[in-house]
């Protein structure tokens, strides 16, 4: 009995041994060393086209910095405008999770989103656009009426592409507010509402046709940022440039379905969330790179474009009509109090970041 009990007790301390050598070598994967190996694959949904030189490159960056951080474990693919969804179906495709991650254009559907077309309101980004990529950053995790639409939306943030602030280009002078009387100007919606204070006709066109309606005379002006104008080209049918004038922001803002991020181990979450802290650099670095601003310096010139600074004093005339926009927009958005609440989230969120940064954030180089 003693020798069979000696025996079992051998068998199983044998086995116990081969059982802890196949886990070392590798015969049984646990659930977490599998979750370690498995590649996730998301498709980014852009309202851009491929051969775009401002917003394309940038959400290319974004994929690809995930890509290389995360050692090939997570791997986006871009799909252009239309290829997915079109520039006004983005919220419905990272909803229903047709796509993993898009680029949102609150602007284009301002009812769907209006926390989020928040960030269009006319004179309400600080001064640099690093500056506004950090705001964003923080008030989607921060604000809970902006958390909470997105909740409807079955996402979570995941970064942005920012330009510099909204000046005008096209067919016709501005040197004062006077000089917009029976314009017809390409503009967002909101900012469209100070114009018209003026008496311009706000018009409301994808940037992806800015170049047609200014060459078919839709109309008069359009309203963008300097290097936007170059890479869509409208600089090259226009005589006038006006600067200055910095009338707003015009973010793309990125979303990521929640169950695809939810899918995620944490440390993947992690590498997905240290290139959103290092898009508000890259976005500064990548709308000042020499070559870039070159390139639209030398259109200017071979174009013969007038350039045309804003006097502050005029600007200070749009300035004071903005606020009454911002309260237009908290009423029309459907509920009134938490807009306001996400309002003076985002204003205190921009004082504090201009505080903290007021020279902008250290730059990574574009590569």
């Amino acid at each position: 009995m003693a020798k069979k009990s000696m025996s079992n007790w051998m068998i199983t301390a044998c086995a116990v041994i081969l059982l802890a050598g196949m886990l070392s070598a590798g015969f049984f994967t646990t659930e977490a060393a599998a979750a370690e190996q498995k590649v996730f694959n998301w498709k980014f949904a852009s309202h851009t086209n491929p051969g775009n030189k401002s917003l394309g490159p940038c959400q290319l960056w974004w994929s690809e910095q995930i890509e290389k951080r995360s050692n090939g474990r997570i791997k986006v693919k871009m799909y252009w405008v239309d290829e997915i969804c079109g520039p006004k179906e983005m919220m419905m495709a990272v909803k229903t999770r047709l796509a993993d991650v898009v680029g949102h254009v609150p602007a284009y559907t301002p009812g769907e989103t209006p926390m989020a077309n928040s960030t269009f309101l006319p004179f309400l980004a600080p001064p640099r656009l690093d500056q506004s990529v950090i705001v964003y950053n923080r008030v989607f995790v921060e604000s809970k009426p902006y958390v909470d639409e997105l909740k409807k939306f079955n996402c979570v943030y995941g970064g942005a592409y920012e330009n510099e602030g909204y000046n005008l280009i096209g067919k016709k002078p501005v040197r004062s507010v006077d000089d917009l009387k029976g314009l017809r100007i390409r503009v967002m919606p909101d900012l469209g509402e100070v114009l018209k204070h003026f008496g311009a006709i706000p018009m409301t066109v994808p940037v992806t046709e800015m170049y047609s309606a200014l060459d078919t005379g839709i109309v008069d002006m359009a309203a963008h940022s300097r290097l936007t104008f170059h890479a869509y080209k409208v600089d090259e049918i226009s005589k006038y440039m006006i600067l200055d004038m910095d009338m707003g922001a015009a973010p793309t803002l990125y979303f990521i379905n929640k169950d695809a991020w939810n899918e995620l181990p944490e440390d993947l979450q992690k590498v997905v969330q240290s290139v959103i802290d290092d898009s508000a650099a890259f976005m500064w670095d990548f709308q000042h790179i020499p070559e870039r601003i070159a390139a639209a310096d030398k259109v200017i010139k071979e174009k013969n474009i007038e350039v045309i600074h804003f006097p502050k004093g005029e600007r200070a005339k749009l300035a004071d009509k903005a606020e009454a926009v911002w309260d237009s927009w908290a009423k029309r958005s459907g509920n009134y109090e938490a807009a306001k609440t996400g309002l003076k989230d985002f204003v205190k969120i921009r004082e504090e970041v201009i505080a903290k940064y007021p020279k902008g954030v250290p730059g990574i180089k574009y590569q």
